[in-house]
């Protein structure tokens, strides 16, 4: 209670001061309420309770809120094997500038969704970025949805040798693979 009185106090000296400098502007000596009158004591202290401040002047607030801090969970995991192929490529001639990869999706194939892999030469403003492994892959905002809690590997196998991405989203695939849905 005494933190609501020394504010209201402070507050109240303010709006003083500042009837003084409003009735010296104007030139008036005549008898006007002045502001500080016009505002109750329990509307100074709800503003002060609520806000930290009244009509632009600010007062120590009576309570802090929590601060919430989320933990922040990459959107893609990157295996050594992919982050590994993705060095070779970014040191490669095509990649020659290049900061990272970019991965965007993108509607085609029998399935509906298809991976869209592309250099990075610098970084996009709204992309989520994650760093695996000494590379830098950028997620496109529109992907991001499609994408999330997915593992990205490189396999080589007789047949090919492929980026994979493991989907835990995904409800569906062609039987090639190229294309997923959600």
């Amino acid at each position: 209670m005494a933190t609501t009185s020394r504010a209201t106090n402070q507050i109240r000296n303010k709006l003083s001061a500042y009837n003084r400098t409003i009735f010296n502007m104007l030139g008036t000596t005549r008898s006007v309420q002045p502001v500080s009158q016009r505002i109750s004591q329990w509307a100074v202290a709800n503003q002060i309770q609520r806000h930290g401040i009244i009509r632009g002047f600010s007062a120590e607030p009576l309570h802090q809120r929590p601060v919430r801090t989320r933990r922040k969970i990459d959107p893609l995991i990157l295996t050594e094997n992919a982050a590994t192929r993705i060095k070779e490529l970014l040191e490669g001639e095509n990649g020659n500038g290049a900061i990272g990869i970019r991965l965007g999706v993108k509607r085609r194939g029998c399935n509906g969704l298809s991976y869209t892999l592309n250099y990075a030469f610098e970084e996009p403003e709204k992309d989520e970025v994650v760093e695996a492994h000494g590379v830098k892959v950028f997620v496109e905002p529109m992907a991001l949805f499609s994408v999330v809690g997915t593992v990205m590997d490189w396999e080589e196998t007789e047949m090919s040798s492929e980026f994979t991405f493991n989907n835990p989203n995904s409800k569906g695939q062609c039987g090639c693979g190229e294309s997923f849905n959600v």
